[in-house]
């Protein structure tokens, strides 16, 4: 169960340098074939600065962070009852190669809900803020973790 007295922690910062080369591997591995993921002339034709990373790239740094298997045993999670409810990301601006990312993980809330079934669940969201080199705010992701009861 989901330790509800953790909501609003902050946790240890994830940190990536974003390469080329991680951005067309994950292109090609979610199967989008748009050219300006892989050529960075493709990008500038498009009126790119350089090649952008997808719209889900932020989720690459948070699965190799090794911040978030943390979050989960401090909260108290049984990760074998764990499903990903979802994902969301806000961006303040495009993400290129070359940019070193910092993301602070934080507990946002905690709510238990009954399923329809009847099944309790804890309903975990997590957000991480990410900024760049410069400290500027760059995106936020917020992933919502179902721990079933």
């Amino acid at each position: 169960m989901a330790d509800k007295t953790k909501v609003g922690k902050e946790y240890a910062p994830i940190r990536w340098e974003v390469e080329r080369g991680k951005i067309a591997e994950f292109a090609k591995a979610i199967g989008d074939p748009n050219p300006i993921y892989l050529d960075r002339q493709a990008a500038i034709r498009e009126g790119y600065k350089d090649t952008p990373a997808p719209p889900t790239f932020l989720t690459v740094p948070m699965m190799w962070s090794s911040s978030m298997p943390g979050v989960i045993t401090d909260l108290a999670i049984n990760f074998m009852m764990v499903l990903h409810g979802e994902e969301e990301y806000e961006y303040y601006r495009q993400i290129y190669p070359g940019d070193i990312l910092t993301g602070i993980p934080r507990v946002a809330s905690i709510e238990e809900k009954t399923s329809k079934a009847g099944r309790k669940m804890d309903m975990v969201t997590i957000e991480i803020l990410y900024t760049d080199q410069m400290n500027e705010k760059v995106a936020k992701a917020r992933s919502l973790l179902v721990e079933r009861k």
